[in-house]
């Protein structure tokens, strides 16, 4: 909270920041408290403190002449980046933070393609960043990994709901929330059946996904998305009482950009469930419609990941921190579905 006063109060010259009793006696803590979180933002070239005086918070002109703490890169894959909204909010929070902390950041669109032909590898050694900050790496990830290490890189990787191909330093979990979601559509929306859309894309969550619909006892099956005549897959979906649909985030993907209205209609008929975070819904105005969101604290997510990157944390390779997402039942989409 402090950091975010700092940043928004900054002006182009010093000015006499809040006492440090002043800041305890408002959020009823220890002095001793404050003072830490002052020494903090001193490290971080915010504060300078006046000995028997005052504390100062920096001017941005000074700011200017201070030297990075580091140079981040983070990767990403250029589908996931236009198509899932979760794999975009967490590049954009994570970069706002790096920024205000200190770090210079770049992101890396890249093609697929550009990991198996090892243009994606020379383009990040060309950059010469300090740190690679990649979410979601996948099986292909591993070739430009360790190459990467042997020129000195470091790499931080943060995992998402799949199987990783290298140690994840930070971990993302649905299970316990996506559970939750089906525990209240056995005991309370009464589902008796339920369908799990594969996309176009083959998704390692489709075990994790079975595992949880047999633990709460609930019929299941898995069905092809149709992307030619999607109005007409989404329209026989609903003709069935009693039915929760699923859609993962490649599928959820693929309908909310080709057919967005279906979707929403098909939200009226059927409880529907994302479990890769609410979609992107493009070309079509969000209708007062609801559905099971399982949700990330991106923000806290982004703050931890940088706190430990200024603290030198986020590379303790014996340690992985674990967010838990959180569920999110009867959720209207117009509050958390992006319009792009």
């Amino acid at each position: 909270m402090l950091r975010r006063v700092a940043v928004t109060s900054q002006t182009d010259e010093p000015q006499v920041f809040y006492p440090v009793r002043d800041v305890a006696d408002r959020f009823r803590t220890s002095t001793s408290v404050v003072a830490k979180a002052y020494e903090q933002l001193e490290d971080e070239g915010f504060l300078s403190t006046v000995r028997g005086s005052k504390t100062v918070l920096q001017g941005l002109s000074a700011a200017r002449r201070l030297s990075v703490l580091g140079f981040i890169g983070t990767p990403a894959a250029v589908p996931a980046f236009v198509g899932l909204q979760d794999y975009r909010t967490f590049f954009i929070r994570v970069r706002r933070e790096l920024r205000a902390r200190g770090f210079a950041v770049a992101m890396v669109l890249f093609d697929p393609a550009e990991m198996r032909s090892g243009r994606l590898e020379k383009r990040i050694v060309k950059y010469e960043f300090d740190t690679v900050l990649w979410y979601r790496p996948d099986a292909s990830a591993r070739e430009i990994i360790l190459p990467l290490k042997d020129a000195g890189v470091r790499i931080v990787a943060v995992g998402d709901y799949a199987v990783s191909p290298i140690h994840l330093r930070y971990e993302i979990r649905r299970d316990t929330a996506i559970n939750q979601v089906l525990h209240y559509w056995r005991t309370q929306a009464h589902i008796t059946s339920v369908v799990i859309i594969r996309g176009v894309r083959a998704s390692a969550k489709e075990e994790s996904l079975q595992r949880l619909l047999e633990q709460e006892q609930l019929p299941f099956e898995f069905r092809n998305a149709d992307s030619k005549s999607a109005a007409k897959f989404l329209e026989s979906l609903g003709r069935a009482k009693g039915r929760g649909v699923i859609f993962p985030s490649w599928a959820a993907s693929m309908f909310a950009f080709r057919e967005p209205e279906g979707l929403m209609q098909l939200a009226d008929t059927c409880h529907l469930a994302f479990t890769g975070g609410p979609p992107s819904i493009p070309f079509a105005e969000i209708r007062d419609v609801h559905a099971e969101l399982v949700m990330v604290d991106w923000q806290l997510v982004a703050e931890k990941i940088v706190s430990d990157l200024v603290s030198k944390k986020a590379f303790e390779r014996d340690e992985t921190t674990v967010f838990e997402a959180k569920a999110h039942l009867r959720a209207p989409l117009s509050q958390y579905a992006q319009v792009i």
